[in-house]
């Protein structure tokens, strides 16, 4: 037993022997790093060494280059600040504002109901809490609506005028006819990446010298330049690409449109990191032996030198090459799959090729700093990672039902909270595993919308149509298994939506193309439910929806009756319009944006109705000549017919054309018809103008009818019957008569219309502005011509900021549900 602690004690001695000789070793290999370091950083020189190694330790030394890497730092920092400070100026003055409009309906609530109400004691106005003929003293102004500090004058009108310049879209260039079009970013945007390219190219170029004499007196200075820049914009690009970011917490704006800055600063990067390899294989050619010389110094050997640069830009180039938008779009899913981890790759390839040189791994440890600290704040964004919540790993329950024109939409009841206008990255495995994409959630997050599935829960819904890849698949999925089954959904989000306060501003117009309505009818319904409680400045509300066909108005009949019935007395405006479809060869209508799926007749149907009952009730003495059309799909196929019926259709006089449309065969092969914009390129329709004028019947006048019986080709064989059209119409005139006959715009009660066309935005926008308050908000959200057309209108209204001294701002949102 006594022998045991003196094993202990040998064992121990053992031990520390060995843990003595482990630092020892780690010691000097610390030492050895180092004075590589130092050797790398500062080669040693003296008053015998050569001119060009005294003029690269004095004039541009190794040691202070680190310099360059803040270029970026101080570009990106002003406008990181700038871009903050106007947020928060902005939800400032829009808190001041629907305060001090609280404060008012407080304030006669509390006194247009005295107490003595039903006294009526006296009938005198001046007893009155409201006197609008005091005897003495002015008269009570208006309510306070904003402070001294919500609306500054200069400061309005240099937004207005930045916003002139920035609302305005970057036109899209065409290389060649029937080419896919080259688009370009926004202005603000197209402005900060040039400035971005500029700023890295002059620092380069600019500084001299390029190169020493000979590579033994130190690396090229101007591959050092653009090394440090390039690994200086890593945390940028790292900030700007995730989902939960610093910058979207400081700024409000979106990671889904700070994206397109993502991508150019990785182009950046790419480039200087060009720059920077380039000198590396130009300078030993001038000299081969001082490359040995150099080479030795720093003792790691050629591989080094050139290996981990390679292996470091060849992931970068493989980032940037197949995030080209043509190459994303046709590969989006492998682009998805491929990019974070090759991402990862690169940075640990950066990690190697620095090797702590100057301040690189400053650079890159708050590059990996920022990605974890984002993947961190995204566990605050996804609905199960919560403990406290009951999908806790598990996800949330979802149905799928199917709506008109095969709409789907998904119901998730779920504790997660958003604001109107937000979208969530949706996942379901039962239906794809890997597959996760951006949808705009269509409902209200509120008390008064309360989800049947248990307290605090909301029902999040989700509208979209079924194109290609996840949503058929959902599709085909709700086909087999019926509107009962339910899935497992994991939620990522929300994400983006609108920073400013809507109910801040007196005007509000809200535009939406097609299936866009699903972010602004949750704006409304958020809207009306705060002007009903007198939480909102808004005066007026004007939506703008054009739709294919009426059946899509059923996606949100509900919320439409909300926003009919209990919105205030004219405070709600809607316009719908219903745009037009084309017909295949098997006869069936579809879509014109989407031509494979075949779609009701019901727009056609009330239209033919309408224009069938023109024709029975019209009193006609006279037969109208039928179209080639007309005879054959009489004939249903039978030649003997349809040659007795052009027969008999010679002998008839020329009337006007039928007032009704074609009905639809569903059981037979007609040829299409060719669109109004195929008829329009082929035939000129000054041409058709031209040939009426010169027919002299008076077609494009009414009024003036040729005389009868000189035979002319636009004369009746009647006397006294005369429509003023030659023996076969032109193009002009049939279109004439086809809009003649449509029906006009259906006014309802309220200020609710539906018209058949496709919207005049510049038009209605500038007649809405003229009853514009101090403050209007657009917002919009559909494709892109729509999208551009409001913009550049916009972008003009802001004039009107500067002239009239009554109106604050025009602000525009847009959103693009197409992410």
């Amino acid at each position: 037993m006594p022998a045991v602690p003196e094993i202990l004690a040998q064992r121990a001695g053992v031990a520390m022997e060995h843990f003595g000789s482990t630092v020892s070793h780690a010691e000097r290999e610390v030492v050895d790093v180092v004075s590589t370091l130092v050797r790398r950083i500062y080669i040693p020189f003296n008053s015998t060494s050569p001119a060009g190694l005294i003029e690269a330790n004095t004039r541009d030394p190794w040691n202070k280059s680190g310099k360059y890497a803040l270029a970026f730092v101080y570009f990106c920092i002003p406008l990181l600040v700038g871009a903050g400070l106007m947020r928060y100026y902005h939800l400032f003055t829009d808190k001041i504002r629907t305060a001090l409009h609280q404060e008012e309906v407080l304030k006669s609530s509390a006194t247009s109901s005295p107490d003595t109400d039903y006294e009526l004691s006296v009938l005198y106005t001046d007893k009155s809490t409201n006197k609008f003929f005091p005897r003495e003293g002015p008269l009570p102004g208006p309510p306070k609506t904003q402070s001294s500090v919500s609306s500054v004058r200069p400061i309005n009108n240099t937004v207005a005028l930045f916003r002139f310049l920035f609302y305005r879209p970057v036109r899209s260039f065409q290389f060649r006819k029937g080419w896919k079009p080259l688009d370009f970013p926004s202005l603000g945007v197209s402005i900060i990446v040039i400035a971005a390219f500029v700023l890295g190219f002059l620092y380069c170029f600019l500084p001299q010298p390029l190169f020493w004499q000979s590579i033994a007196f130190g690396s090229p200075p101007l591959a050092i330049r653009a090394g440090m820049m390039a690994v200086a914009l890593l945390p940028w690009i790292v900030g700007l690409s995730m989902k939960a970011n610093l910058i979207t917490l400081l700024t409000g704006i979106g990671h889904e449109r700070l994206n397109v800055l993502h991508r150019w600063a990785g182009y950046l990067c790419l480039a200087l990191s060009i720059i920077h390899t380039v000198p590396f294989y130009i300078t030993p050619a001038w000299d081969k032996a001082s490359y040995y010389e150099f080479e030795s110094l720093i003792q790691q050997g050629g591989y080094y030198v050139f290996g981990t640069g390679i292996a470091a830009l060849v992931p970068l180039g493989f980032l940037c090459i197949h995030s080209l938008p043509p190459l994303r779009q046709r590969m989006y899913e492998l682009f998805v799959t491929l990019h974070v981890p090759v991402s990862i790759l690169f940075l640990g390839m950066m990690f190697w090729h620095c090797h702590n040189y100057l301040t690189s791994w400053n650079y890159l440890f708050a590059t990996l700093a920022i990605w974890l600290g984002s993947y961190l704040m995204r566990l605050f964004y996804l609905n199960w990672t919560n403990p406290r919540r009951i999908a806790w790993l598990i996800g949330d329950e979802a149905a799928i039902t199917i709506m008109p024109e095969n709409a789907i939409k998904v119901t998730i009841p779920t504790q997660m909270k958003w604001r109107p206008g937000q979208y969530v990255y949706l996942r379901m495995p039962g239906i794809s595993v890997f597959e996760n994409h951006p949808f705009t959630v269509a409902s209200l997050c509120s008390d008064d919308f309360p989800s049947q599935y248990g307290e605090g829960y909301r029902d999040m819904v989700l509208v979209f149509r079924p194109f290609g890849g996840f949503t058929n698949k959902v599709y085909q999925s709700a086909l087999e298994h019926g509107p009962w089954h339910t899935y497992r959904a994991f939620v990522d989000g929300p994400y983006g939506g609108m920073q400013r306060r809507i109910e801040a501003f007196e005007d509000v117009v809200l535009i939406a193309g097609g299936s866009g309505i699903t972010a602004i009818i949750s704006q409304v319904l958020s809207l009306i439910k705060r002007m009903r409680d007198g939480k909102a400045v808004t005066r007026r509300v004007h939506v703008i929806w054009a739709l294919k066909r009426p059946e899509t108005m059923e996606w949100f009949k509900e919320e439409l009756r909300i926003c009919r019935e209990f919105a205030p007395p004219g405070s709600v405006h809607c316009q719908f319009y219903i745009t037009a479809a084309k017909r295949m060869t098997t006869g069936a209508i579809v879509s014109a944006k989407t031509p494979t799926r075949p779609v009701s007749l019901y727009f056609h149907d009330k239209v033919n109705d309408a224009f069938q009952n023109i024709a029975d009730h019209r009193v006609s003495g006279n037969f109208s000549k039928r179209h080639s059309a007309l005879i054959r799909d009489e004939a249903q196929g039978d030649f003997e017919r349809e040659q007795e019926l052009r027969h008999e259709n010679e002998d008839y006089v020329t009337a006007l054309p039928q007032a009704h449309t074609v009905p639809v065969n569903r059981g037979l092969v007609a040829p299409a018809p060719r669109s109004l914009a195929a008829r329009r390129q082929d035939r000129n329709l000054s041409l058709d103008i031209s040939q009426a004028v010169a027919a002299g019947t008076g077609a494009l006048n009414p009024d003036v009818i040729s005389p009868v019986g000189n035979g002319g080709p636009g004369e009746s064989s009647v006397p006294g019957f005369d429509f003023g059209f030659p023996s076969t119409p032109t193009e002009f005139q049939k279109n004439l008569m086809r809009f003649a006959f449509l029906p006009a715009a259906a006014k309802k009660k309220g200020g609710w219309s539906t018209e058949y066309g496709r919207p005049d935005i510049p038009f209605t926008l500038r007649e809405l502005s003229k009853d514009f308050g101090r403050r209007t908000c657009v917002f919009v959200c559909g494709p892109p011509s729509m999208r551009v057309a409001v913009s550049q209108t916009v972008a003009e209204l802001q004039r009107s900021v500067w002239s009239d001294g009554n109106r604050d701002e025009i602000f525009l949102h847009t959103e693009n549900y197409a992410i």
